[in-house]
């Protein structure tokens, strides 16, 4: 892989990693109610899943969307009925009662989570249309950007976790950790928006 390519991976890996997502909306949340030691499993199944997801996609799975379109446009309602279920779910969200209430997500959860991700599917089918080399040098250049994803995720992973850690303290502090559950579920509902148009 060149230098130029590495470059360019990293120009549109970062961005693409470090943006509003659900999984690091979700991310955000587990910190925020369970902390970040108890939401390390969560991060590890995204940041384990999505490379292996990629990496199957590279394998010939993301052809079977081109040959069937339906089968997108079934992801993509599938998964906006899954995240409308978790605003729904979010709303009743409270800072203290992760104990009794719920528990964060298993690791095996998150890599799952990465097949009904819509934005997962966008970036995984992006990077291998953009990356992938045709020819012997194919399943290389496939290993190479999931070894790269499996590097950079991680990065974007703690920043939206710890950013969860510190929105709990700061709603503490100010007695409004009531409105959490609003607040995420606005902008899990803002992500369904974006996603559907």
């Amino acid at each position: 892989m060149s230098g130029s390519t590495i470059i360019a991976f990293l120009l549109l890996t970062v961005p693409a990693f470090i943006t509003p997502g659900p999984n690091n909306l979700m991310l955000m949340a587990s910190g925020a109610r369970f902390g970040v030691r108890r939401t390390l499993p969560h991060l590890l199944g995204i940041d384990i899943g999505f490379p292996l997801m990629l990496f199957v996609i590279g394998l010939g799975l993301g052809e079977l969307f081109t040959l069937y379109p339906v089968l997108g446009m079934v992801l993509k309602y599938v998964s906006a009925l899954y995240f409308l279920w978790m605003a729904w779910h979010l709303l009743g969200l409270k800072i203290g009662e992760g104990e009794k209430v719920s528990r964060p997500m298993r690791f095996y959860e998150a890599m799952l989570f990465q097949w009904v991700n819509p934005k997962a599917w966008a970036i995984a089918i992006s990077f291998v249309a953009a990356f992938i080399v045709p020819g012997e040098g194919r399943l290389l250049s496939l290993v190479l950007i999931a070894l790269g994803c499996l590097v950079v995720g991680p990065f974007a992973s703690v920043v939206w976790l710890v950013s969860g850690q510190q929105l709990h303290n700061l709603l503490r502090r100010t007695h409004t950790e009531k409105y959490l559950g609003i607040f995420m579920a606005i902008l899990m509902l803002s992500a369904v928006v974006l996603f559907l148009i």
